[in-house]
């Protein structure tokens, strides 16, 4: 898989969003701990999430040691939900998460860590590695936040472009009688600023369906036909708008 420009010096990495100019790279909407959140409603899942999760994480940083040649990262972003559970924090969610910043500080040097709306019991687990849970960060003019509401900050508004996940995009292709979901990157606007949604890096659901569900980011209360979408398969897909796929 190569790397995909979405925007000038912004490109796509399989699910995740590279910087070029600041050597940074954005992941967002991990769920870790969702198979034990899924077994306590009666829904038994093979445990594979955290292992599918390093795998992919280790082609991305591969890609980028292949194109770019560098050695480190200078962060890594995590764009919220990276734990599951609202309101504890789960046997899964600790070892996990803990084991996932270890291997992100292997590739980075440093991690920062988004506030999303599944994050309310998450700073106990990142004080153990010295890291403090942010609720968005500015970065030259890009400004990400998770999406789950609208930043009142000067910083925010002063951005030209807003990155964005929690609703974790996704697009349902047909191919005769067969319609199949696929994880994708949109791209469109939210009040002049042009803005990116993520895809989620869960490994065990694809996401929200955009030519189908109603959404609860208000970022996304809006008219997507002009968005344009960025499928991920085995490699990142142009789509073109939303209105030419409905």
């Amino acid at each position: 898989m190569a790397l995909i420009e979405i925007l000038p010096g912004i490109a796509i990495a399989d699910l995740a969003l590279y910087l070029r100019k600041e050597n940074i790279l954005v992941i967002g909407d991990v769920h870790l701990g969702y198979e034990e959140a899924m077994g306590r409603q009666g829904v038994f899942l093979p445990r594979f999430q955290f292992k599918d999760t390093i795998s992919r994480l280790e082609k991305i940083f591969s890609l980028l040691r292949l194109q770019l040649k560098s050695k480190k990262l200078e962060a890594v972003v995590v764009n919220g939900d990276l734990k599951h559970e609202f309101g504890t924090i789960t046997g899964q969610e600790w070892r996990e998460i803990l084991k996932l910043i270890d291997f992100l500080l292997g590739h980075s040097k440093q991690v920062i860590l988004v506030k999303g709306n599944h994050d309310v019991k998450l700073a106990p687990i990142a004080r153990k590695r010295g890291i403090v849970v942010v609720e968005d960060i500015a970065i030259n003019g890009k400004f990400v936040s998770h999406g789950h509401e609208i930043p009142a900050s000067r910083e925010f508004e002063k951005s030209k472009i807003v990155i964005v996940g929690d609703e974790h995009p996704a697009v349902s292709l047909r191919e005769g009688a067969r319609s199949e979901l696929y994880k994708c990157f949109i791209l469109g606007k939210w009040k002049g600023k042009r803005m990116i949604v993520m895809p989620s890096f869960n490994q065990v659901t694809i996401g929200t369906d955009i030519m189908k569900e109603k959404f609860i980011s208000p970022f996304m209360r809006q008219d997507l036909s002009q968005f344009e979408v960025f499928v991920i398969g085995d490699k990142v897909y142009r789509f073109g708008k939303v209105r030419d796929i409905a």
